[in-house]
This record gives C-alpha cells, sequence and structure tokens, in this order.
C-alpha cells in the first residue's frame, strides 16, 4: 500500500489591502494545506497554536511585521520556516529579515508555482530568494554599461563541473567530509573546492552560496 505524504500545512500572514493571488491559488493546491489567513498582530499565537509546517508573510510594509517582539519572532521563524513576500526588497530588508531567522525573501508578485517551490526547498532547510521583475531589469540595463559589462563579468564567474556537483551536494545540506565521501577525493580537495565556489558567486557562506545558485540555475528548486 502506498502512503501518499501529509499535506504542508502553510499558515498565510498578510495585509488586507496586499493583493496575494500566488497565495490563494495554493488553496487548491495538491499538497497544501493552507490555513486561515492570520493577521500580524495575532501571527505569534497561530503559528504556536496551529504549529504549521511553514509561514508565509505577504506585506507591504514588512515593518508592522518586524516591529514587534523580535525575541518572541525569532523564536518562532527559528522553529518554523518561513517565507516572506515583500514589494520592496532590498539588502536592507534582507538582513532584516536574516536577523529574523525568515529564511527566504521573494517579490509579491511571484507565481504560485515559484512560491510553492519556495515553501518547499524552504521546509527542507533551504534560503530561497528572488529578484522583482523590475529590479532584474534595471540590473539588465546597468549590466550593458561599460561599468556593468565589468561588474557583470566580476560576478558571472563560471564554476567549473566539479564546482557544480559540490555546490548541488551542499544544497543537500552535505559537509566536507561527506563531499568528500561521494565524490572519491581527500576532505582537503572538497574544502578547496567549497572555498573556490564562495569566491567566485561572491557568497560569504554555504547558505548563501547555495541560495545563489539557485537563483542562477545550478541548483533546483
Amino acid at each position: 500500500m502506498i502512503t501518499r505524504p501529509k499535506p504542508l500545512r502553510v499558515l498565510p500572514c498578510f495585509d488586507s489591502t496586499v493583493s496575494t493571488p500566488s497565495i490563494a491559488v495554493l488553496r487548491s493546491t495538491v499538497g497544501v494545506d493552507l490555513l486561515s489567513v492570520a493577521p500580524a498582530s495575532t501571527l505569534i499565537y497561530r503559528t504556536l497554536s496551529d504549529e504549521p509546517d511553514a509561514v508565509v508573510i505577504a506585506t507591504e510594509d514588512f515593518g508592522s511585521v518586524a516591529g514587534r517582539n523580535d525575541s518572541d519572532l525569532i523564536e518562532v521563524f527559528s522553529s518554523t520556516p518561513t517565507v516572506l513576500l515583500s514589494g520592496q526588497i532590498n539588502s536592507v530588508l534582507r538582513k532584516r529579515a536574516a536577523a529574523l531567522h525568515i529564511r527566504s525573501v521573494l517579490p509579491l508578485d511571484v507565481t504560485s508555482d515559484q512560491l510553492l517551490a519556495a515553501i518547499q526547498a524552504t521546509v527542507a532547510g533551504l534560503a530561497v530568494t528572488l529578484e522583482p521583475i523590475l529590479q532584474t531589469e534595471d540590473a539588465y540595463a546597468a549590466s550593458n554599461t561599460a561599468t556593468g559589462i565589468g561588474l557583470t563579468g566580476r560576478l558571472a564567474e563560471h564554476l567549473t563541473a566539479r564546482e557544480t556537483v559540490v555546490l548541488r551536494l551542499m544544497a543537500l545540506g552535505l559537509g566536507n567530509k561527506e563531499i568528500a565521501s561521494r565524490l572519491d577525493i581527500s576532505e582537503h580537495t572538497a574544502k578547496f573546492h567549497v572555498s573556490s565556489i564562495l569566491a567566485k558567486l561572491g557568497a560569504a557562506s554555504r547558505t548563501e552560496a547555495v541560495s545563489i545558485g539557485m537563483t542562477r540555475g545550478l541548483v533546483a528548486i
């Protein structure tokens, strides 16, 4: 007898003024049990009482959520994988989200397929980021300038085939010793590959490297 996996219990929390069609689609998505919406004022209580597998926050003003008791929020987000959807994504927002242990940050206009993939990846322990379409287009336009072309060249330094394999093993949560065993190489060589990957992707940590790899299509989500 085949046992079907239990659906993911997802607790949505969003402003009444925010249009979130991607979340609405999840109500009819197989494998997802979308709970009733939790206002920001009841998010901590609802997360603790409903015990969802994941929380999805959609807001134009992250301060309406992050401005509350930080220690309680950190405790909640540390134990419950959380995806933040925001209209304005920048380094300040990402740092604020990271400080609260929110793993994944995506734009409000994310598609339902992208949102579902992000929720599943976040529940699996990964961090997912995605730039809003307008920001991506602006970045593309900037890359066509002389300065931009030079910068893009440095940021887009290619990983070797072996480094790509190592990055994907990192995405599975494997440490250097486990990677070395999988690839039949020394632990020192595995550590060298990881260091090279971080340097080429401009990442400060393994988690950030995996996240960057996802946005570049090097790692499947």
